[in-house]
């Protein structure tokens, strides 16, 4: 540990403050670098998942994305490394655990983060001279790649914009959440920075010049406008020393002006706009209303925890009072609620979806009702309780995914650093719940609503309509203009765009010469360990006939608890209806307990309990070529197991499954929830449709969330009042042949403590004793039925693959590296860098799935002919020693990144059920570092072969999609 003292100047850095967090375990230093200008944050502790950053302030003068598209760019070669993409050229060969860029409303970010010490100061170096040193001023292609560009490879041609940005930006507009979020700003920040699109309305894109490009670079990426952060267990005198002689001492402050003007207060406005849907759907109950509030500011750490919690209360549990007075008012189908605190001023927002436009007044006058009722009556003393009790749990738990949680503690700091307060002012909290806790018996919550709510004097409605031209008449907008600009160009001046894109072509096309390869720091294979991390200790038991798995983790005191009901059980027909029991459970009253005692009781004594459905794959002592499972999974601190074993009892066979007009406003909320998915995931929706085409496993995941799906909860829907008794009597059925103790497995993760105290209470639990019979399974019905399905957005996404065991291919671990290979070189410049996606992947398992997929993707036919061709980079494929190592490095890294416990106890679970041994992982590695570039080659009949069967899947734009009919088995609309 470093011993750095406040007053003390290390290599310029002067420590101005150092401080003690108890929340987060660590002790925080916050430096200036006083000749720059730069400021920066040390948290230190001991964790060796280490991260650092530097983000800069970046508020946005328009829509154009200027930001969003400089947060691509600079990642594209440096004075350092000029190699055309260092960004890839790390996520080939480092063992990052995050390697990214983000772009918010006001600030632009750069995180990387890994556990190997060499490889932690190769991130920092290659990430520092992109940001300070870019090669966008030596090269405007960089900006014509990544921002926009004319396309005109043809004098003849049709003049067209292209860029990664542009259409990411495309495929975002597309989605009706992020039109309304873009608009709600509006209407809240007319006369501020937060009116525009930080990523840039592609509408307005293509107005961003070179120049305006490059001097949004030179006047916000300076070191006066920075803000550097380092966590973990870092060797920070050597950082900061390399930080300052690399970077820093160059630079003297600059005062441009960056600051963030505060909106004042608006009064209640209204806005209107539409969103695009298909000519074919019907525009009744598509409307999105939304009442949204500003609410102080992100420097008042109470006010935004406690409107964190509010918001919780309002609008997420399944008692929240304002969330039930919306949907039983019959003005929409569904309802959600956001609370942003990454701006300066932040927003509440209270959203109606699948509504109409007559029903504004109604909706407006509705949330005010409900709000002044709860102010008069006062809030439910356990539903406060609850909101608060959880909100705790999660910040204590600090389980934040596959996000490092340095990374997570960058994000909550730059809250309040950006805006000229404390760093530290988002990472405490004890003192804040303390007060919190104190102040809920005198109204406190009731007095938020009051003052900050009814009482507003700057919130906004919004509406948001459906329309069914506004897509085709933009697209006509941007081809006349595309038309008249063209029409303008003298035959000289076509013949320089001609030229242009081919400059552009050919700089994507041109291989980065081994002498710029080499400049960039790389890691040996030294530097990695060769035995694979051990699994988790895994502990067998039998109790009373239920068969119980511990996994010994250390979990900060917190039972993680899944229960697992093989679904073989339940009849094929029925599959679907699993999804609805998932979401029911914990909405419905029981027979000990209202619905709004059942959640306060869950809210106070766990950290939630949730249901879904899982899948694993085949079991090798098993014909079965899947194992599909009804879970059950229960957080909860250790000395509450009993009281969450009899919450869960209660779920289980006391639910009302008889309140028919619950279970109707569920299934209209689910089949609103399930359209908004179709529409803003389309790359999973077109994966899943496929993998039913050849994959048991995929066939049974389609009846779950896929097309499949959305067709039997729409139909379900409509109507639903006249099904309704029919639903339940199903959901009974299923419930008394699922909930049986004869077909479940039981899985705890923790201490042994943890354990001895749950088998303890494991009676509480009171499982139903019956035989079961198994039921036929789903299959894949094996034919090509190569689906298109149109829909209003502006861009593709496009998947193709097969089973490779069915063609006689055995899973190795050197396919991890093919796929690591054609992921970041031959997709990402065939489908990213020259066909404008933004995104290319391929999804390679061990069960045998193939599969290619693109995102936010203005191509088609293209995109399907790259696939076809990718045996043919694998039969050509040449590496030195170099750029295999970098590749093998890669792929260990996909395998080794930390998990959380309750992440280590999920994978434990997959390990055991489809009993995978420690051997098998340390062979998979042993292959995976023994890879050859022949080895790639040899791979190149394995892809012929796949691509040969010709199964495929598209979701895209109505009219790109028709254009290329003769293509699809079948071409429909997505949503109806």
């Amino acid at each position: 540990m470093s011993s750095l003292k406040t007053g003390n100047i290390y290599s310029g850095f002067q420590v101005v403050r150092e401080e003690f967090i108890q929340e987060i375990e660590s002790s925080v230093f916050t430096m200036e670098h006083h000749q720059s200008g730069a400021r920066l944050l040390f948290v230190q502790n001991q964790d060796d998942n280490k991260v650092f950053s530097v983000s800069f302030r970046t508020p946005p003068e328009d829509s154009t994305g200027v930001f969003h598209i400089l947060e691509h760019s600079v990642l594209c070669g440096s004075d350092k490394y000029p190699v055309k993409e260092p960004f890839v050229e790390l996520l080939k060969g480092s063992m990052q655990t995050f390697l990214n860029a983000f772009t918010f409303g006001d600030k632009t970010m750069y995180p990387v983060a890994s556990r190997n010490d060499q490889d932690f100061s190769n991130l920092m170096e290659v990430y520092l001279d992109s940001v300070f040193k870019p090669n966008i001023y030596r090269q405007q292609e960089i900006f014509e790649q990544e921002g926009w560009h004319y396309e005109l490879q043809r004098a003849e041609d049709e003049l067209i914009y292209k860029g990664v940005v542009y259409n990411e930006m495309k495929g975002s507009y597309s989605s009706p959440v992020t039109v309304l979020m873009d608009r709600i700003k509006k209407s809240l920040y007319p006369d501020t920075i937060y009116r525009h699109s930080s990523g840039g309305d592609p509408q307005e894109i293509p107005a961003l010049t070179y120049e305006q490009f490059l001097a949004a670079h030179s006047n916000y990426y300076h070191p006066s406008n920075s803000y550097f952060y380092l966590y973990g267990d870092v060797n920070i005198e050597e950082r900061l020393q390399f930080i300052h002689e690399e970077y820093l001492s160059r630079y003297t402050p600059n005062d441009f002006d960056t600051a963030i003007a505060v909106q004042q207060p608006t009064g209640m406005t209204e806005l209107s706009a539409e969103y695009p849907i298909l000519e074919t759907e019907t525009a009744t109950d598509k409307t999105y209303l939304s009442m949204n509030y500003v609410i102080g500011t992100a420097l008042d750490r109470e006010l935004n925890l406690a409107f964190d919690i509010l918001k919780s209360m309002l609008m997420d549990s399944n008692a929240a009072p304002l969330k039930q007075a919306l949907l039983e008012s019959g003005l929409g189908k569904d309802v959600f609620a956001f609370y942003s605190d990454s701006m300066v001023q932040p927003l509440l927002g209270i959203t109606l979806t699948h509504s109409n436009p007559s029903s504004k007044d109604a909706f407006v006058d509705l949330v005010r009702t409900t709000l002044s009722r709860l102010v008069a009556d006062g809030l439910d003393e356990k539903l406060v309780l609850a909101a608060v009790n959880s909100k705790e749990f999660e910040l204590r738990e600090a389980d934040f995914n596959r996000y490092p949680k340095g990374l997570t503690y960058n994000i909550e700091v730059m809250k309040a650093w950006l805006y000229e307060g404390e760093p530290s002012t988002h990472l405490e909290y004890e003192t804040v719940f303390a007060a919190i806790r104190e102040k809920c018996a005198d109204r406190y919550f009731e007095q938020l609503i009051e003052t900050y709510l009814l009482n507003s004097d700057h919130c906004s409605v919004v509406m948001l309509n459906p329309s069914k031209t506004i897509a085709a008449e933009k697209e006509a907008s941007t081809r006349r203009q595309l038309g008249e600009f063209k029409a303008s160009l003298s035959p000289e001046q076509l013949e320089q765009l001609v030229d242009s894109t081919q400059n552009l072509l050919s700089r994507q096309s041109r291989p980065d010469t081994a002498g710029d390869l080499q400049k960039l720091p790389k890691l040996s294979l030294e530097d990695i360990d060769r035995s694979a991390e051990p699994q988790v200790p895994t502990h067998e038991h039998t109790h009373e006939g239920i068969k119980l798995i511990h996994h010994e983790v250390h979990t900060n005191k917190i039972a993680y608890i899944k229960l697992y009901w093989d679904t073989e059980v339940i009849a094929p027909e029925q599959i679907p209806y699993l999804v609805l029991l998932a979401e029911i459970l914990g909405q419905l009253e029981t027979d000990a307990y209202s619905i709004e005692e059942l959640t306060s009781e869950i809210g106070i004594k766990t950290g939630g309990i949730r249901f879904q459905n899982e899948v694993f794959g085949t079991a090798k002592d098993s014909e079965a070529s899947y194992q599909p499972k009804f879970s059950a999974r229960v957080k909860v601190m250790k000395g509450n197991i009993g009281d969450s074993l009899e919450l869960l009892h209660e779920l289980l066979y006391g639910s009302n499954l008889d309140n028919l007009a619950k279970l109707q406003e569920i299934v209209r909320r689910e089949a609103s929830q399930m359209e908004s998915i179709l529409n803003q995931k389309g790359n999973e929706i077109a994966a899943s449709r496929l993998l039913s085409y050849f994959s048991d496993m995929g066939a049974y995941q389609e009846q779950l969330g896929g097309v499949a799906y959305y067709r039997f909860i729409r139909e379900l829907a409509h109507p639903i009042d006249q099904q309704s008794e029919q639903l339940a009597d199903t959901l009974k059925s299923i419930c008394a042949t699922l909930f049986n103790k004869r077909n479940l497995t039981l899985s705890v993760t923790g201490t042994p403590d943890i354990y001895e105290e749950f088998a303890a209470n494991l009676t509480k639990l009171n499982l139903q004793d019956r035989r079961v019979e198994p039921k036929s399974v789903i299959k894949a019905q094996g034919d090509a039925r190569n689906e298109g399905f149109m829909s209003a957005s502006q861009v593709q996404y496009v998947v193709k693959g097969y089973d490779f065991t069915k063609l006689g291919f055995a899973y190795s671990g050197k396919m991890q590296v093919l796929k690591k290979i054609l992921s970041l070189t031959y997709l990402w410049n065939a489908v990213r860098v020259k066909g404008g996606a933004y995104g290319g992947n391929l999804i390679l398992r061990r069960d045998g799935m193939l599969v290619f997929t693109s995102y936010r993707d203005p191509n088609l036919q293209e995109t399907l002919e790259v696939y076809d061709q990718a045996y043919r980079f694998a039969a050509g494929y040449e590496a030195d020693e170099d750029e295999m190592t970098k590749a093998i490095i890669g792929t260990l890294a996909m395998l080794d990144q930390p998990l959380s416990p309750s992440a280590q106890g999920r994978r434990a679970d997959r390990h055991y059920f489809e009993q995978i041994t420690g051997e098998e992982l340390q062979q998979e590695r042993n292959e995976i570092l023994s890879a050859t570039p022949e080895d790639i080659r040899q791979y190149a009949g394995l892809l012929q072969a796949v691509a040969e069967q010709n199964y495929f899947s598209v979701v895209g734009n109505e009219s790109k999609m028709k254009s290329a009919q003769a293509l699809f088995g079948s071409l429909e609309e997505l949503v109806m």
